[in-house]
Parts: structure tokens; C-alpha cells; sequence
């Protein structure tokens, strides 16, 4: 069984021990989290393979703070689309919501460790894999989604955390038109913000990526959006 790092967050303190202590035994790396502060703290110090989150001080805080991650709200190291795997009621309307705040997988708060272990495992495999083939060389252009850093032709470009998400959407599929209204629900989350955000954003990486040796690769449809030019 691969090594992955987990956090588990909850207020439930026996829950916590409960799985930590079955993960540990496993071989995993664990960490503990008791508050949304905390969970966030473990996010900045961490790099954390899947997030075991439980409930929180209140009972609506455990899916808000879900919903800031998914947003990239919380400024941590993580992700966004960081693997998340939620415990609580299991009714049709708690899991819903769980689902709609973004979870990976939901389960009922006593589930049994060994369902938890293979549903982690199997969430897992899959992101790896998914990483693994998104692993993104284009021409000089080499994205790392894991590590969140960028080079062309190996030195390294500085971009903010937003800078990195647009590029990291537009070079999903190089050559293609992303509409305004698609990158900025990708990156931005659907928060409110207008196009000029956006085009500042773009403006800015395709200055730094001309800078370091890549110009006018994202380019400005009128009327449109933006695309990752690779013939440019």
C-alpha cells in the first residue's frame, strides 16, 4: 500500500485518535486537526495527500470550510481540487450538501476504518493518476500541478497563486478558446468578480511568461477569452 500523508480534521476527538491510529499503523503519515484554524495551519505547513474532514466547531463550518478550499480561499499549499473525503449524517440531504460543497466522497461519521482506508485509497490512485497525465510539457513551458511551479526551457517563473490557476486552466488544452465566464468560474471559484480582473490577471502571466522567454502565448480572443497559444 502506498505512503500518502493524510489530515484528519474534526472536533471529535475520538474520531481523530480512532483513524489516526489505523492510518498510522498502515504506514501513512498522519496529522490531526480540532478546529477550521488549525486545519488551515496544517494546510500551510503540510503537503497533504487526502483531507479526512469530520465535523467542525459548528455544524455548518466543516462544508464553509470546504467551500473556501474549493474557491482557494484559504491561501494554504493545497490545491484546490485537493482530495477531500467528508464524514456525517448520511441522509439524502446531508450527503447532497456535502456533495455540492465539493467532496470527493462522502460517509457516515461511524463508518468502519476499513471502508474510510479503501475509499482513500481509491480517491488517491485516482488523482495520482490524473496527475501523473497531466503532467504538462509544452514546448519550453514544463507545469508541475503537484509541485505548483513553472519553468521554461528549466528556469524557474514566479507567478502568483491565481497566475498559476489560469495557467494551469488554459494549458489544459492548448490551442483552445476558454470563455471569460469558464475561467473565471475555474479559478476564481464563481465568486463575484468581473472580467477586468481577469484580463489584469492575464495580462500579468503573459508578461512574466514573455519575460522569461515565452511570448504572447496567452493570447485574447475579442469578444471571447483567452487561449494557451502553442504556435506563438
Amino acid at each position: 500500500m502506498p505512503q500518502r500523508t493524510i489530515l484528519i480534521a474534526s472536533t471529535d476527538s475520538t474520531l481523530r485518535e480512532h483513524h489516526a491510529r489505523h492510518l498510522d499503523a498502515d504506514g501513512h503519515t498522519v496529522h490531526s486537526a480540532d478546529s477550521a484554524a488549525s486545519m488551515t495551519a496544517r494546510l500551510t505547513a503540510h503537503a497533504i495527500d487526502v483531507v479526512v474532514l469530520g465535523e467542525l466547531e459548528r455544524p455548518a463550518l466543516s462544508l464553509a470550510t470546504l467551500r473556501q478550499l474549493r474557491g482557494g480561499q484559504l491561501h494554504t499549499r493545497v490545491h484546490p481540487a485537493q482530495p477531500v473525503i467528508t464524514l456525517g449524517q448520511s441522509d439524502n440531504l446531508a450527503t447532497l450538501h456535502a456533495y455540492e460543497a465539493g467532496s470527493d466522497h462522502h460517509l457516515h461519521a461511524d463508518a468502519d476504518y476499513l471502508v474510510l482506508r479503501a475509499v482513500i485509497d481509491a480517491i488517491a490512485r485516482r488523482t495520482n493518476d490524473a496527475t501523473t497525465s497531466r503532467h504538462l510539457h509544452i514546448g519550453a513551458l514544463h507545469v508541475d500541478l503537484a509541485a505548483r511551479t513553472v519553468d521554461i526551457n528549466g528556469d524557474p517563473v514566479r507567478l502568483s497563486r491565481l497566475e498559476f490557476e489560469l495557467l494551469a486552466k488554459l494549458t489544459e488544452d492548448p490551442e483552445r478558446v476558454y470563455t471569460k465566464h469558464e475561467l473565471l468560474r475555474a479559478v476564481w471559484g464563481g465568486r463575484p468578480t468581473g472580467s477586468r480582473t481577469l484580463d489584469s490577471h492575464a495580462c500579468r502571466l503573459r508578461k512574466r511568461l514573455r519575460d522569461a522567454g515565452a511570448p504572447d502565448t496567452v493570447q485574447n480572443v475579442w469578444g471571447t477569452g483567452y487561449r494557451y497559444g502553442i504556435s506563438a
